[in-house]
């Protein structure tokens, strides 16, 4: 069922088409009148047979064009001819046709990808915006867009999806095999001997550093009734036992010790990689973590602190977030003027979104522009597109007038003419 959809009438090009319609019909009456009058005073001066013919003339042409004028908005005189009132009539058909042609010759991909590329987005859009102002109106947008979203989103929903997302994150990550990868590239090449002689460095500062401690610790294990030079003997032993030992292993790369330790390292980062062991044990752990309080606590408060963040950020008119978001869209802006080929880059991929967008939805344009118009009521459609064009259409009426008086003039000259050389010739 059609339905009227349009704006209000606009009085003055109603106005103005009333004044061009009064002048046409206005311009054919004066042409009846003169006919009439010329008809009656033909026989008795020769030139009124020339305005006879004229307003003759002109009156077919008026009444013609003023038939074929009235003929596209409704029946002229309310008969009831064929192919008349075309466009109430064929309303719908006409707005498939318009919908197939702004299709064809508005959503063409040659024609949008030409205008998007004359428009130079990129520079024009950096150019915008490095100016003054409007870096800080579009944070303004971003941060006042984001609380807004934080603001309607159902909190409980956002949590429960932290929590799952967390909990399978964790869950779902193997870092055993990570962290054997990681020490394998740590240790890898001459970082390993480099690695191991710092360990080794460490020890003797440590042996060092500690001596009173271990001079302690061995009065404090043996009897009391042991002689301190014992004491001082079993110290001294241990000391010089294990630095020797130590700087052996600084100085030879293939000592026994060194490359037993080596190996174990080695061993324990294949375990961390493939050991079935390992990797049960990092399951429990992992499970003993996610039943931790303060992981509990810390994805229950997460989106909490994040909302409060953002609400907080975007009411603060020198907010932090915001003059970051202002600074980045700056050096962006800064970036597209001063690459070319970034610019270039954002260009194309305009031109391939417009494209990508009139292959799988202009035919989406065209069909809203039909159904639309298919909507609409006819009588309505027909009075609203005569308001628009009609005043321009009036001009046909009046042109086919005097038109019409000057073919006839001219044909009623050509009359004369030969009937005067026929004359002359008989």
């Amino acid at each position: 069922m059609s339905r009227t959809i349009f704006l209000d009438h606009n009085p003055e090009r109603i106005a103005e088409l009333q004044r061009m319609k009064q002048l046409a019909t206005g311009l054919l009456i004066l042409v009846a009148l003169i006919y009439t009058g010329s008809a009656y005073f033909e026989h008795q001066y020769y030139w009124v047979g020339y305005v006879n013919a004229a307003s003759e003339a002109a009156m077919v042409g008026a009444i013609a064009d003023w038939f074929a004028v009235t003929a596209l908005f409704r029946h002229p005189a309310g008969l009831k001819i064929p192919h008349t009132a075309i466009i109430p009539n064929r309303k719908n058909e006409i707005a498939e046709q318009f919908g197939e042609f702004v299709q064809a010759n508005f959503l063409s991909d040659e024609i949008i990808t030409k205008k998007v590329r004359s428009m130079n987005l990129s520079r024009r859009v950096a150019g915008w915006l490095v100016e003054e102002g409007n870096a800080r109106a579009v944070a303004e947008q971003i941060t006042t867009g984001l609380a807004g979203v934080v603001k309607v989103i159902n909190d409980d929903d956002i949590q429960t999806m932290i929590e799952k997302k967390v909990e399978d994150r964790i869950r779902n990550t193997s870092f055993a095999p990570i962290i054997g990868d990681l020490l394998s590239f740590v240790t890898s090449g001459r970082r390993q001997q480099d690695l191991f002689d710092g360990a080794v460095n460490m020890g003797l500062y440590l042996l060092e550093d500690s001596d009173r401690d271990i001079r302690d610790k061995v009065v404090e294990e043996t009897p009391w009734w042991f002689p301190s030079s014992v004491d001082k003997a079993i110290y001294r032993r241990i000391v010089r036992s294990v630095s020797k030992m130590l700087y052996e292993m600084q100085v030879d790369i293939y000592h026994p010790l060194r490359v037993r330790l080596v190996n174990m390292i080695n061993e324990f980062m294949e375990d961390l990689k493939h050991s079935e062991d390992i990797h049960d044990k990092e399951i429990a752990i992992k499970e003993d973590l996610l039943d931790a309080p303060a992981v509990i606590e810390f994805t229950g408060t997460l989106w909490r602190d994040i909302k409060d963040v953002l609400i907080r950020q975007s009411e603060n008119p020198d907010a932090e977030l915001k003059k970051a978001i202002e600074d980045s869209v700056v050096r962006f802006g800064e970036s597209i003027l001063e690459d070319d080929k970034l610019a270039a880059k954002i260009d194309g991929w305009a031109e391939d979104s417009a494209r990508y967008l009139i292959d799988h939805y202009g035919h989406e344009i065209a069909s809203l522009i039909s159904d639309t118009i298919e909507s609409w009521d006819p009588e309505a459609t027909s009075l609203r597109i005569e308001e628009q064009i009609g005043k321009d259409l009036q001009f046909i009426r009046i042109n086919g007038t005097v038109v019409g008086g000057l073919v006839g003039l001219t044909l009623h000259s050509v009359r004369e003419l030969i009937e005067h050389f026929s004359g002359g010739l008989g």
